[in-house]
C-alpha cells in the first residue's frame, strides 16, 4: 500500500457474506488514515464533500465525536464495526444500514433513522434514543443498556424475524428465526420496563407468548400449544383478571343450565324435598324455567367456590358428575385469579 493510501483493515471475523477489505482510499489531511477511518474529528462538510455511494463498504469506520446531525449521508452503506461513540446523530438517516457490532456509546440519535438497518450485535449505551424509527430492523443480539427512549421510539409490532417464521424453511431454520424474534421480544419487554411503561412491556409479552403458541403448533407440540392456547383465552397468558372472571361467570352459568337438564337438583326443607328437573324446556312453563334456573344459579355459585351449604344437592349421576367437575374448574379459576392479580402488579 503506497504512502498516500488509508490501509485500514476492519475486524469483521465470523461476519456472513463479508470479507476483510483494506481500505484503498487517500489518506486525509496530513494523517495516515482516510477520511473514514481516521482518529481526527471530521467535519459535517468535509464528509459531504466525500459522500459515499450507497452500498459502499466503510468497515470500521470512526466516527467517534461526529457530527452527523440530519445527514443521510450514510444510509445504505456497510459500517460494520464502525464506533459511533460520543457522535451526535439527531434525525441522521441511517435506514437500510449494515451496523453489525457498531458501537453506539453516549450517542444523540434521538429521533434517528435505523429502519431496516442490520444491527445484530450493535451496542448501545447510554444512547438518547427518543423517537428514534426502528422498524425493519434486525434487532438480534444488539445491546441497548441505559438508553432513553419514550413512546415515540418506534419499534416493529412483529420483528422481522417472526414475518420470516411463516415462510417455508428447514425446521431448523424456523427455529433459529422464531428464537431471534422471541430474543427481540424480551429486549424490548426490558427496555420498556427500564424506561417505565408497563403497558408496552405487557404488550411484548402477550406478543411473545403468540409467537410459542404458533411455534409449538408449528413444530407439533400440540400439548404445549394447546396448554398456550388456554392461558391466551382464559387469562391472556397472566395479565388479565377479567378474562379470568368472565371464564368463572361463564362455567357458573352453564351449569346454571345444566343442572336440571341433566338428573335436576334437590332443595332439601325442614318438612319436604323439592326437585328441581325440566324434562323437555319446550313444554315447561316459563315461570317454572326460571324458578329453576335460578335456583340452579345459586347451587352452581356455591359449588363453584365450594363453600356446601347442604341445603342443595344434585340428583342423579350425570348431575354429580358435572357437580364434581365445577367444583375442580372453580377451585383452578380462583388459584388462577390470585396469580394473575399478583403478577398485574408488575404491569
Amino acid at each position: 500500500m503506497s504512502e498516500n493510501r488509508c490501509g485500514h483493515v476492519a475486524n469483521i471475523s465470523g461476519i456472513s457474506e463479508k470479507g476483510s477489505v483494506c481500505c484503498w482510499r487517500p489518506a486525509w489531511g496530513e494523517g495516515d488514515r482516510c477520511i473514514w477511518h481516521t482518529e481526527r474529528t471530521v467535519p459535517t462538510t468535509a464528509y459531504e464533500q466525500h459522500r459515499p455511494e450507497d452500498g459502499e463498504r466503510l468497515d470500521g469506520a470512526d466516527f467517534r465525536r461526529a457530527p452527523l446531525s440530519e445527514t443521510d449521508l450514510l444510509a445504505g452503506c456497510s459500517l460494520v464495526d464502525a464506533d459511533f461513540t460520543e457522535a451526535t446523530l439527531d434525525h441522521a438517516d441511517l435506514s437500510r444500514t449494515d451496523l453489525r457490532r457498531a458501537t453506539f456509546r453516549d450517542v444523540d440519535a434521538h429521533g434517528t433513522s435505523f429502519r431496516e438497518a442490520n444491527l445484530h450485535d450493535a451496542v448501545f449505551v447510554f444512547a438518547d434514543l427518543r423517537s428514534a424509527d426502528f422498524r425493519g430492523a434486525r434487532l438480534y443480539r444488539s445491546g441497548l443498556t441505559d438508553v432513553r427512549i419514550n413512546l415515540d421510539t418506534a419499534f416493529d409490532e412483529q420483528p422481522v424475524y417472526e414475518e420470516e417464521f411463516t415462510q417455508e424453511a428447514s425446521t431448523d431454520e424456523t427455529t433459529a428465526r422464531a428464537e431471534s424474534a422471541r430474543w427481540v421480544y424480551r429486549e424490548l419487554q426490558r427496555l420498556y420496563e427500564e424506561n417505565a411503561f408497563p403497558e408496552r412491556v405487557s404488550e411484548y409479552y402477550i406478543r411473545e407468548m403468540d409467537l410459542r403458541r404458533r411455534q409449538a403448533w408449528h413444530l407439533g407440540n400440540y400439548l404445549h400449544a394447546l396448554k398456550l392456547a388456554g392461558s391466551r383465552w382464559i387469562m391472556r397468558y397472566g395479565t388479565s383478571p377479567w378474562r379470568v372472571l368472565t371464564t368463572s361467570l361463564v362455567l357458573i352459568l352453564l351449569c346454571a343450565v345444566l343442572y336440571p337438564l341433566t338428573g335436576g337438583i334437590q332443595e332439601v326443607g325442614t318438612d319436604s324435598a323439592v326437585t328441581y328437573q325440566i324434562e323437555d324446556p319446550t313444554e315447561t312453563p316459563a315461570n317454572v324455567l326460571l324458578r329453576a334456573f335460578f335456583k340452579g344459579l345459586y347451587f352452581s355459585v356455591i359449588t363453584f367456590a365450594t363453600l356446601g351449604y347442604g341445603d342443595i344437592q344434585p340428583v342423579g349421576s350425570l348431575a354429580r358428575a358435572i357437580a364434581g367437575v365445577e367444583t375442580m374448574l372453580g377451585s383452578l379459576l380462583m388459584a388462577l385469579l390470585v396469580f394473575v392479580l399478583t403478577r398485574s402488579v408488575r404491569f
